[in-house]
């Protein structure tokens, strides 16, 4: 049986384009095929795709092409765009399977969005993510609708992510099971879930998974971080200590025990004073029980006397230049 093309949806598909991904090739029909070669996709052609396979994949991701399937790089014209729009989030807002594509295309679920699915009924979001899980192996895609659960479904999705579960790490990313666990679980099952498959990997693996425990927002990361840190120490460290829960004792405890600990405290207060990333910068991580200016900046010279390194030097210049952005967090 001939199949449709999977962007423009009219035509036979005549081409299976692999691109970068075998696995989850674009079968597409000959003229949607040399729009995506010369990356010239009209909008509804570029949503119909990346509603399918994701919009970080293979010519259609951010560098081509706006969140709105508008071409921004285009090697020919793009025939009568205007005429062949993607849908809006209004067109799809009453129904789950479209409002899943549609989100499948974002690349942040902007709160507009998560407040569209918030007004659709909990049994309808969850059979539509349950079975769009079911059917497809896409990674990205998958992580969707994890993180669906986790902004909207919470313990309504308890049992669906369990199942997931079950499709790790053949099927599924640790970052996304991380997020919708802390949201969906008992905190005691996903916080050692989590843990769990963490502590499993090695090397630079197991630094990067760290980081899926700032979801918990938890101080028992810190006790984790206290157990299982090791050299290099970079600023994910210090960026997963400020996610959780980090206080002003633990860090007086780290500077006293020297490296690697405190080098974690200073990147921790540096990404308190200013956070570095977007999940941080949505978290607004507190400094808890900060101490007096007076304090602060006592601990944090003489440490920095003892410490003598560039890193150290500049990081804490920087700390004591940025006082009242650490220790007014709390009191705003």
């Amino acid at each position: 049986m001939t199949s449709i093309c999977e962007a423009c949806e009219q035509s036979p598909a005549e081409i299976v384009e692999a691109g970068d991904n075998c696995e989850d090739p674009y079968h597409l029909c000959t003229a949607c095929h040399h729009r995506i070669q010369a990356r010239a996709l009209r909008p509804i052609e570029w949503y119909n795709l990346a509603k399918r396979h994701g919009w970080n994949q293979f010519l259609l991701h951010d560098d081509f092409y706006e969140e709105t399937g508008v071409a921004t790089q285009p090697e020919d014209d793009v025939e009568h765009a205007k005429d062949f729009p993607a849908p809006t989030l209004f067109t799809v807002s009453h129904d789950p399977n479209l409002l899943l594509d549609f989100s499948i295309t974002r690349w942040h679920l902007e709160k507009n969005v998560v407040d569209t699915w918030s007004m659709l009924r909990r049994s309808d979001v969850l059979a539509a993510l349950a079975k769009r899980f079911a059917i497809t192996a896409n990674a990205s895609i998958r992580a969707k609708v994890l993180e669906i659960c986790a902004l909207v479904l919470r313990e309504h999705a308890e049992e669906f992510v369990r199942y997931a579960w079950g499709d790790y790490p053949a099927k599924v990313d640790l970052h996304s099971l991380a997020q919708a666990s802390a949201e969906c679980l008992p905190f005691r099952e996903g916080f050692d879930r989590v843990v769990a498959a963490v502590s499993s990997l090695e090397g630079a693996q197991k630094r990067e998974a760290a980081s899926c425990l700032c979801y918990f927002h938890s101080t028992e990361t810190l006790e984790w971080i206290e157990r299982n840190i090791y050299e290099p120490i970079t600023e994910s460290w210090g960026y997963l200590a400020a996610a959780s829960e980090f206080d002003w004792a633990r860090a007086e405890s780290w500077i006293k025990r020297a490296r690697p600990l405190s080098l974690v405290v200073i990147d921790a207060l540096l990404a308190i004073a200013k956070p570095p990333t977007p999940f941080l910068r949505a978290q607004k991580p507190r400094l808890i029980q900060p101490p007096t200016p007076a304090r602060f900046r006592e601990v944090l010279m003489e440490y920095a006397a003892k410490d003598c390194v560039p890193r150290v030097q500049q990081r804490t210049d920087t700390l004591l230049n940025s006082i009242n952005a650490i220790l007014e967090i709390d009191r705003k």
